[in-house]
């Protein structure tokens, strides 16, 4: 809690909007398991294929009952109270909600060629009737290298400027809010030689209501 306390000046005044990221977010041996047990691009039975060049060419699953156990277990932990309360004093948002259906998010995967558009997210969770306010990304490609693109990009507020790439490093995380104008995407399309996916782990948690003066 205390480190959560000493990174929320860092936070909330992050250009272009509220983010932060964590290097080293995992003990490294957990953080391991997880790649080492992430599905490959073809284990059919998990990945539900989106392809939409221009726009979105990726792979991803937030069906829980297809996660390997490791990673069941790790996206329980971070929808967990503990976690939330951590992620509260951090961005002093209060009363955070976990997504159990994980809407849009869980396990992401792109294979070369691959890439997400910049755009603003969604902020209404019908099923759950509830205020989209933070994304949370952790990164799972332990053979990174800059030759391989697929950078994060985090626009200004109108979607017209990159303001910051932050690369997709292996257990780096990336807290950021979530907004109608939080612009972001990796457009860069990633090109890892063949059977190098970019592979991330993707969580979204919510309010009951959102302050009046954010969109």
């Amino acid at each position: 809690m205390a480190a959560a306390r000493e990174r929320a000046r860092e936070y909330r005044d992050a250009d272009p909007y509220p983010h932060v990221v964590i290097d080293d977010f995992l003990p490294a041996e957990n953080a391991r398991k997880l790649a080492d047990v992430f599905p490959s691009a073809d284990d059919a039975q998990t990945w539900d294929r989106y392809n939409a060049p221009g726009y979105e060419v990726k792979m991803g699953c937030g069906d829980e009952t297809r996660f390997p156990e490791p990673i069941r277990k790790a996206i329980h932990d971070l929808n967990s109270g503990p976690f939330i309360r951590i992620l509260e004093e951090l961005t002093g948002i209060e009363h955070l909600l976990p997504d159990p259906h994980l809407l849009g998010g869980g396990m992401h995967l792109t294979l070369p060629g691959g890439h997400l558009g910049i755009h603003a997210d969604f902020n209404w969770h019908k099923v759950i009737q509830a205020h989209r306010r933070l994304n949370l990304l952790l990164y799972l490609s332990p053979e990174w290298q800059s030759s391989y693109a697929g950078e994060l990009e985090l626009w200004d507020t109108t979607g017209t400027r990159m303001v910051r790439r932050v690369e997709p490093l292996f257990n780096r995380m990336v807290l950021f809010s979530t907004r109608s104008d939080t612009f972001h995407g990796h457009p860069k399309p990633w090109a890892a030689p063949a059977g190098l996916g970019r592979q991330s782990i993707a969580l979204y948690y919510y309010t009951s209501t959102r302050p009046e003066s954010e969109l």
